[in-house]
């Protein structure tokens, strides 16, 4: 992947308070970090020739991209300040004092959280009960009250839940059902042929079959778990819309009646689903993606419960790994900070 250096144009943070330079500590004050100062103009630059090297030469000589990240800019710069700041409040709040329920629960809770050697003696411990309650399912008239659960938890497997304004009203709030359960970032990672998507495929297999090696799985077995995990998550991706489909609010609104929602996904428990997550019945669901739903509710009706065990137990495992042990955290970051 390409390393982008930038002082001007915004860039996504790829920031966690585990991945934090060693050298770095925590900040009692919040710096102030311009967009803009002239002492970052490189004046030897002709900007009639390289406007970029004049406005920004001296900025990218004073800040070298840091060793644990794929891009900088002053945004990245700010966001970083910003987290070390939040981590001096943090740190003050966990220090032995007579402090507000409130304040003493928060300062307790980092404290437990920068238990590294707890964390690394843990390992994957922490994922036990997801775990045991997903080898514990029997068929997948079980998997709606658990998916729930793990919607609960943002474990981000099979579909996106959640409410959003009536696209025809916007004095309502209503239930939406979008398309989701990848983990690559959208449908043309599944589907597009280019030589550095066919790459990106292969890395990301790979993957997964390392974080299920982690799980305590055999080389062989999560070799096949891997191409399980791709074979679902690429039918789910080729249902779904594509970005530039997804800018058109007509493609994204097809607003149902509770019944439809139901002959849409007759192997899908949506009542023990919305009663997992607190909701009743809703009279109207928005499904931005019916075509979606359909292959959803193929793969429910034709694989066996296994591919859903292996499936969940992905998920499980991606969602949760930036806050497990060291293995886990840098396999994660190794791969979603490359592709």
């Amino acid at each position: 992947m390409e390393r982008f250096h930038r002082c001007l144009l915004p860039a996504a943070l790829f920031l966690s308070a585990g991945l934090l330079p060693a050298q770095e500590q925590p900040l009692t004050s919040l710096p102030y970090t311009p967009s803009l100062e002239t002492r970052f103009i490189d004046r030897a630059a002709d900007p009639c020739v390289d406007f970029y090297k004049f406005a920004c030469g001296k900025w990218n000589s004073l800040n070298p991209i840091p060793p644990d990240q794929p891009r900088w800019d002053v945004y990245s710069k700010l966001g970083n300040e910003n987290l070390r700041y939040l981590w001096g409040i943090l740190e003050d709040a966990a220090k032995p004092a007579s402090r507000p329920p409130n304040q003493q629960k928060i300062g307790d809770f980092f404290a437990s959280c920068m238990d590294e050697a707890a964390v690394e003696r843990a390992g994957a411990a922490p994922l036990k009960p997801d775990l045991d309650a997903i080898a514990a399912l029997k068929s997948t008239d079980a998997l709606p009250p658990l998916l729930a659960r793990l919607h609960l938890e943002d474990v981000g497997a099979l579909f996106d839940f959640g409410s959003n304004q009536d696209f025809e009203d916007s004095n309502q709030v209503i239930a939406f059902a979008a398309a989701g359960g990848l983990g690559l970032p959208d449908r043309d990672y599944y589907v597009k042929t280019d030589a550095k998507s066919v790459e990106t495929r292969a890395r990301y297999v790979e993957h997964v079959a390392a974080m299920f090696r982690l799980l305590g799985d055999s080389a062989a077995a999560a070799d096949a778990e891997a191409k399980t995990v791709m074979d679902i998550e690429t039918g789910l991706a080729k249902a779904s819309l594509t970005r530039v489909d997804q800018r058109d609010p007509y493609k994204l609104f097809h607003k149902l009646q509770r019944a439809q929602v139901l002959a849409l996904t007759p192997h899908f428990g949506w009542a023990a689903y919305w009663n997992g997550i607190g909701l009743a019945a809703p009279a109207v669901v928005n499904v931005t993606e019916p075509d979606f739903y359909k292959e959803v509710e193929r793969q429910l009706s034709t694989r066996p419960i296994g591919d859903w065990k292996t499936y969940l137990r992905w998920h499980v495992a991606h969602a949760k790994s930036a806050y497990l042990s060291s293995p886990f955290v840098l396999a994660n970051f190794d791969f979603y900070s490359k592709y």
